[in-house]
């Protein structure tokens, strides 16, 4: 019937939204899709049609279209607090833990439960309030909530959030009129009187606190968080007889266990000397329970006595070895005083009687960052269960190791996984991004930079951290975007500077950026950040002695790596300065791996051969790290070519597959009268690294060796001599004589 309808009619576009909405309720979303989409080829400003779209999509599963879809719309009307309820329902599925997301969770259920007739547009009031309030626009959470209370005087979530939000902005006298008002609306709902709690403990009524939650507690003495806020504010108003008596008249108590409760909530509430008095009483009661122990433990470490908690917690262990929360708090002691062996010690005990104890392997990883073994970090997060949907939060630790230690690989295969494994992610995406920078792929950062746009639309903070993104990777169009936005929401003056001074680098508009650098000088702001931006400016135009000017004193005042790396660039001109530069940093940072090898580089360039060999025996790397034992290898290959063996051997046994390593290896084995073998090894390399010329040049040391010649003139005879270098060109020369 709708399909008879001419196609000239007044009432065509609206058989179509209706066909469109028919084939939903059928669950032909692609039909309805198609239908969005002939109406917008028609009128690409048809908001029926586009808000029509993004919700297929997001039901479909296509996050980027939808966002896509939807961030239009609110570009076309920006007003629309429909097109902010699609919006805030896309971001919600983001399947965080977060406030803000419950929240709209929660709403949209609520909303999308209503009749169709009834979703007028001020019905998408409480959400949009909702969205303000989780961002922390307070104000604004009002004004909507406000308007709601007109059209919903009876629904105690507007009083709920009214009264919320004006304790935000310490507006406590309004906040408890409208908590009143809720919790006589909804007097089953315990977080109401909690709320009301919070707000007489904000206004120093600690009368009017306890009373409330007296009512909560016998109106619901079964829940935990209620009984726990009244025993604190018993505790808190000086009433611990009260708390005592009220812990003793619960169903099936223990006298024991309520008072160790009894001692851990003074700790809460800061009572130290209360709680050791009640650590005391349980001690001279009965001294056979762990968990008497733990709590004096507990008590002492609270109160700075580490060595006197270390004693309690050791006679916890003595009644139970693999008592967990004792060896814990030995670990805890332990990192406190920087002892890894010994909080290694706790946390083996405790993975002896699980290897795969989650919380055990984090404890462990995160002791490990604390001092800074990331490979160590690294390592306990992958023995983490990779189905367990509670570690994801710890798994994504993983993944940003893998990008801050580049391994790349790695971070790719566990990026695929969390995407299978959890629901739109805003961090997720980018992580992603950032890995997609890193690779130098340029098509699936933009894809996701997209995304993230539409994920932080009304997040200026989080559109700060793309527009960086963005601007790393030298999106311009997608970060000309992002400030856009930024400037539509009136971000940060300073920090939306400092991204535009960066945007006119990329695209070299230089007058432009620095003017933009002087108005921040002129008012004092970051004046380090704007120093080193205004130095990337110098060098981009080859301003070099400008740049050192700058950087000098900023290196000086920072000592920060990054600031380093640009002194050196500007530099580059004056190899001496390099060098001593990479000198005086490797002697206040020796493990710096990649100082190491550029000292080393700058000293070969040099001639000064003895002193590039001399870097890499003496650098603390060396015995773990293949690439400095693969170069040390090389520069020993001509004066001592046994120990260029035994280097270029061990760092093959750490990385056997990678080509350099292989002929470096091979090349020594044929230096040190091996070649046959040596022959073999750069026979594999090749396969790797075809296209190499010195691994060619050695191939046919090889094969000279073994007196092969007509073999080895061939691969002679097939280099291109006018690509070769200068340390190529000596090696040709030599082989062509034999």
């Amino acid at each position: 019937m709708l399909q008879s309808i001419r196609s000239d009619s007044n009432f065509a576009i609206k058989a179509q939204y209706l066909q469109a909405q028919l084939h939903l309720v059928q669950q032909q979303p692609e039909q309805a899709l198609r239908i969005y989409q002939q109406l917008l080829n028609k009128d690409p400003n048809d908001p029926i049609a586009l808000l029509g779209k993004a919700r297929v999509l997001q039901q479909q599963g296509k996050l980027a279209e939808a966002l896509n879809s939807i961030v239009l719309y609110r570009e076309k009307f920006p007003y629309n607090p429909y097109g902010q309820l699609i919006h805030a329902a896309l971001v919600g599925l983001q399947g965080d833990d977060k406030e803000q997301n419950r929240m709209l969770r929660q709403v949209q259920m609520q909303l999308n439960n209503l009749p169709e007739d009834a979703k007028e547009q001020e019905d998408v009031l409480l959400l949009t309030a909702t969205m303000d309030f989780s961002q922390e626009k307070f104000e604004q959470a009002i004004l909507k909530l406000r308007r709601a209370l007109k059209l919903y005087p009876a629904n105690y979530q507007v009083h709920q959030l009214l009264a919320q939000s004006y304790l935000q902005l310490n507006d406590t006298k309004t906040a408890a009129g409208f908590s009143q008002q809720a919790i006589k609306l909804n007097p089953a709902d315990f977080q109401l009187y909690l709320l009301a709690a919070a707000i007489a403990r904000a206004q120093q009524d600690a009368a009017a606190e306890q009373t409330v939650l007296q009512t909560a507690f016998q109106a619901f003495p079964e829940q935990t968080e209620v009984r726990k806020a009244y025993i604190q504010s018993l505790l808190g108003n000086q009433q611990g007889a009260k708390a005592r008596q009220l812990l003793s008249e619960q169903p099936g108590h223990n006298q024991q266990a309520d008072l160790i409760v009894l001692g851990y909530l003074q700790l809460e509430q800061g009572l130290l000397g209360d709680a050791q008095q009640t650590a005391a009483d349980l001690l001279k009661a009965d001294q056979s329970k762990v968990e008497i122990f733990q709590l004096a433990g507990d008590v002492a470490a609270k109160s700075g006595d580490a060595a006197l908690a270390r004693q309690f917690y050791q006679q916890a262990l003595t009644l139970d070895a693999a008592y967990k929360p004792s060896l814990l708090s030995m670990a805890s002691l332990a990192l406190q005083q920087q002892d890894w062996s010994g909080a290694m010690q706790s946390y083996q005990i405790l993975l002896q009687k699980d290897a795969a104890d989650p919380l055990v392997l984090q404890l462990m990883a995160d002791a490990a960052l604390r001092l800074g073994k990331a490979s160590e970090a690294i390592h306990y997060l992958q023995q983490l269960d990779a189905q367990d949907q509670k570690l994801v939060p710890a798994r994504m630790a993983l993944m940003e190791l893998y990008l801050q230690t580049n391994a790349l690989a790695e971070a790719k295969a566990l990026a695929e996984q969390l995407t299978e494994q959890t629901d739109i992610s805003a961090d997720l995406y980018f992580a992603k991004a950032r890995l997609a920078l890193k690779q130098q792929n340029q098509a699936e950062a933009q894809r996701l930079h997209d995304i993230l746009y539409g994920l932080w639309y009304d997040q200026s903070w989080r559109l700060r951290d793309l527009a960086d993104l963005q601007l790393s990777a030298k999106d311009s169009n997608g970060a000309k975007k992002t400030l856009s936005r930024l400037q539509a929401l009136d971000s940060d003056e300073v920090q939306l500077s400092l991204l535009q001074a960066r945007l006119a680098l990329l695209e070299q508009r230089y007058a432009d950026g620095l003017r933009q650098l002087q108005k921040l000088e002129n008012h004092q702001a970051q004046q380090s950040t704007v120093a080193e931006l205004k130095a990337h400016f110098y060098l981009a135009q080859d301003q070099n002695q400008a740049a050192v000017e700058l950087l000098t004193p900023l290196f000086r005042q920072s000592g920060a790596q990054q600031h380093l790396l640009l002194l050196l660039h500007a530099q580059r001109n004056k190899p001496a300065v390099v060098r001593q530069l990479l000198q005086d940093w490797l002697q206040q940072h020796p493990t710096d791996l990649s100082a190491t090898l550029a000292l080393a580089e700058q000293l070969e360039q040099a001639g000064a051969t003895e002193q590039a060999r001399a870097v890499y025996q003496q650098s603390p790397l060396l015995p773990t790290q293949a690439i400095l034992q693969n170069n040390l290898a090389v520069l020993l290959l001509d004066t001592d070519p046994q120990q260029a063996l035994q280097w270029a051997e061990k760092a093959h046994q750490a990385m056997p597959e990678q080509a350099d390593i292989l002929d470096t290896y091979g090349y020594a084995l044929v230096k040190a009268g091996q070649a046959e073998k040596g022959l073999g090894v750069l026979r594999e390399a090749e396969i790797r690294q075809p296209q190499s010329a010195l691994l060619q040049l050695h191939i046919a040391a090889a094969l000279l060796q073994l007196k092969r010649t007509a073999e080895a003139k061939k691969i002679l005879s097939a280099l291109n001599r006018p690509e070769l270098n200068a340390a190529e060109q000596q090696l040709l020369q030599q082989l062509q004589k034999h």
